[in-house]
């Protein structure tokens, strides 16, 4: 028997256009500063959405949704407010949140220390994270920007799957063929990129759509011995109380945790925000931020020149009535200098920003078959529930954004998605469609990106060698 938990952004239902459209703004009331991230929720339904980064939200009203059923605004470091149905029918309206300084009573200070929190939740992760085999319908983002410019955007539908929270899963060597979590996608839209390599010199796939994962059921093995902690005060997330928890790396740990190969992630913990449940001690959301260097780094196989400047993270979850936790949304943003290749007589210097956003729509509590699994996402499974591992089969330089032999673009689809808007997205797409429609550039975009290593050679100067068939990592058909 199938049975769903709707979380995240529900109200983006392909079906959704025969119900109430409802939009606004959310800002800070004291500057008028737009409130990022905001958590949206029809109390008796358990159905909400979450703001965009510039405070923007709009929905379509369910068609369960009544009236007089309370809306409920709330983010950490703003008293919540709440409203009901009818008021928000007036789009768009805006919503102003009054910020509150973290508080917590004396008694909690004395009686728990910053790093027992963190002990807790890490020990209590098997209690509160779910523990068994779902499927999450998940709908994907992400812009690129050089100098400011705006140099292309993708938005995908997809899917999500995690074998559910199991101490194994992260306490593994690495990440050779142990994937218990993972993602693809089959309807995309994606624009030409005015960039078409990334700072790790490789031809430009998907930004981060195959870190989500790691990022958000298997970055929790990490010694807590690591860090120096600060208890920056307590908050409410709707009805829960939680301690918001900050810590810094002290010593070479994370570091060395990240540079080994498949735990590049552990280098976001350096400086972090836990947002902790007092009662259960489960972990609602996580910030998460990486500085690097002020070291130029010259490849020495591919001759780029590149400064790394940082990179941030942002995941929640949502306890359910239950109280297991589930993931609804998260972020990835990085900023790099891209300095062109030596072989370049004059290289163009460019600032790149990248980031990406990914949220829950739907999630599935039916536990599918290695068949099925299979089937799904086009690829080999192996192992028993819930340790099985999934081996991808398209071709890595595209970032695994795509499920092999699934449609790209499909323009019916597409008609019928609502999906969460981005602020100024339709400049960003007047932009992109002034040298060609942005209709050609999604039915054109290719699935194989072998057509850009002749693109870098001749642009870069470089020996035929560069960026050839032999750099591919794929997975032998006879295998699949």
């Amino acid at each position: 028997m199938r049975s769903f938990i709707l979380l995240g952004l529900l109200f983006f239902s392909i079906n959704g256009y025969s119900q109430s459209l409802i939009s606004g703004k959310v800002s800070n009331s004291e500057n008028g500063d737009p409130v990022s991230f905001v958590n949206i929720i029809i109390t008796e339904l358990g159905k909400g959405t979450v703001s965009n980064i510039d405070g923007e939200f709009n929905f379509r009203l369910p068609a369960s949704g009544k009236d007089e059923m309370e809306v409920v605004f709330s983010h950490i470091g703003f008293e919540s407010t709440s409203f009901q149905v009818r008021d928000l029918k007036k789009a768009p309206i805006e919503v102003k949140l009054i910020p509150s300084e973290y508080d917590l009573d004396q008694a909690i200070v004395l009686d728990y220390h910053p790093k027992k929190i963190m002990e807790r939740a890490q020990e209590n992760l098997v209690q509160t994270q779910y523990g068994s085999p779902h499927e999450i319908e998940v709908f994907y983002r992400e812009l690129i920007w050089a100098n400011d410019i705006i140099q292309g955007f993708t938005r995908s539908r997809g899917d999500m799957h995690s074998e559910g929270y199991q101490k194994k899963h992260s306490k593994r060597p690495n990440t050779s063929g142990d994937v218990y979590s993972f993602l693809a996608f089959d309807q995309i839209q994606k624009t030409n990129y005015g960039v078409i390599t990334r700072f790790n010199e490789m031809p430009r796939g998907a930004i981060s759509d195959m870190l989500f994962p790691f990022m958000i059921f298997q970055l929790w093995d990490f010694n807590i011995n690591w860090f120096d902690y600060e208890l920056l005060g307590g908050k409410k997330i709707g009805d829960r109380e939680v301690f918001v928890l900050a810590i810094k790396a002290k010593n070479n740990g994370v570091k060395n945790r990240a540079n080994r190969w498949g735990h590049s992630l552990y280098g976001l913990l350096e400086s972090a925000v836990f947002y902790i449940d007092q009662a259960d001690y489960g972990i609602h959301m996580m910030e998460l931020r990486q500085t690097y260097p002020e070291d130029k780094i010259i490849s020495e196989s591919y001759g780029q020149v590149f400064l790394q400047e940082s990179r941030d993270v942002v995941v929640k979850f949502k306890r359910d009535k239950n109280g297991k936790y589930f993931f609804t949304y998260a972020n990835y943003s990085k900023s790099y200098v891209d300095y062109g290749y030596e072989a370049e007589e004059s290289p163009l210097t460019r600032n790149i920003k990248e980031y990406s956003e990914i949220y829950a729509v739907d999630i599935s509590l039916q536990v599918l078959t290695n068949e099925e699994l299979s089937a799904k996402y086009h690829g080999p499974v192996s192992g028993t529930n819930p340790n099985r591992t999934f081996y991808f089969h398209p071709d890595l330089y595209n970032g695994w954004i795509f499920i092999s032999g699934k449609a790209r673009y499909n323009s019916d689809f597409w008609a019928g998605y609502d999906y969460p808007s981005y602020p100024g997205e339709v400049e960003l797409e007047s932009k992109l469609a002034s040298v060609k429609p942005l209709a050609g550039q999604f039915s054109e975009f290719r699935n194989n990106q072998f057509y850009l290593f002749p693109i870098l050679r001749k642009r870069n100067g470089l020996r035929e060698n560069f960026w050839d068939r032999t750099g591919l990592f794929q997975v032998p058909k006879s295998e699949y």
